[in-house]
């Protein structure tokens, strides 16, 4: 089991390395190339929504370009330390969204929908790029496109999550592998990683010597089945 939990954090990496050098194309793109590249967000995040209702945040721990550059390139000349526990707050995150939403509806309304989406690239890249040079997944905490997804992902039913099940000796090794800084181990057995920051990217499964968190469900029973076969 260990070992088919590690193939899925490998393939994993893969698709973030694709997606990650795909980020930077695409700002190449939307910089150099054309401003229109600009229009890609508003038929991106419909399906992002919708991913929510069936994965919950694994959008953001396994499919989001700018989360997977900051991981896979910026974490190579960041200072890496830990995600500020002030940018972990929920309301630090709604205040940005807020700010960054006004600004970009604002500016649609003025100026057009081409210029809000540029402005809808622009600011969290830029902001991405600021932060991440401390630790690259502190974006990732205050992102608006996150904080919407994670407000959805209170509300919706279908639960895609880590679970804490088993034993569990409370040794943080989960705790200092998570890049959200979210602590597994604080977790109460038996039950889903609901912390809001969690984006199931599933690092924590893999550093537990003792097997206790599990992949999401549908996931895990693939990785059961796999198993099975072999």
């Amino acid at each position: 089991m260990k070992e088919k939990i590690k193939q899925v954090l490998a393939k994993r990496a893969q698709i973030q390395w694709f997606l990650a050098l795909g980020f930077i194309a695409l700002n190449g793109v939307l910089f150099f190339v054309t401003p229109r590249a600009a229009y890609i967000p508003f038929f991106v995040l419909p399906l992002m929504i919708i991913s929510v209702f069936f994965w919950s945040r694994a959008f953001c721990g396994w499919a989001c370009p700018r989360a997977a550059f900051l991981e896979r390139i910026l974490s190579k000349v960041s200072l890496n330390k830990p995600v500020p526990k002030w940018m972990n707050y929920y309301w630090v995150s709604v205040l940005v969204f807020i700010i960054l939403i006004s600004r970009v509806t604002y500016v649609g309304f003025t100026r057009g929908l081409l210029a809000a989406g540029f402005l809808l690239c622009l600011v969290p890249t830029i902001g991405a790029l600021v932060v991440g040079w401390y630790s690259p997944k502190s974006w990732c905490a205050i992102c608006p496109t996150g904080t919407l997804l994670k407000t959805l992902d209170r509300l919706q039913i279908a639960r895609f999550k880590i679970a804490k099940e088993g034993k569990c000796t409370s040794c943080g090794a989960c705790d200092r592998v998570c890049p959200m800084g979210v602590e597994p181990s604080k977790v109460p057995l038996n039950s889903g990683i609901e912390q809001m920051n969690c984006t199931q990217c599933a690092i924590c499964t893999a550093s537990c010597p003792y097997n206790s968190l599990h992949l999401p469900a549908r996931l895990n029973n693939q990785i059961k089945q796999g198993v099975a076969v072999r």
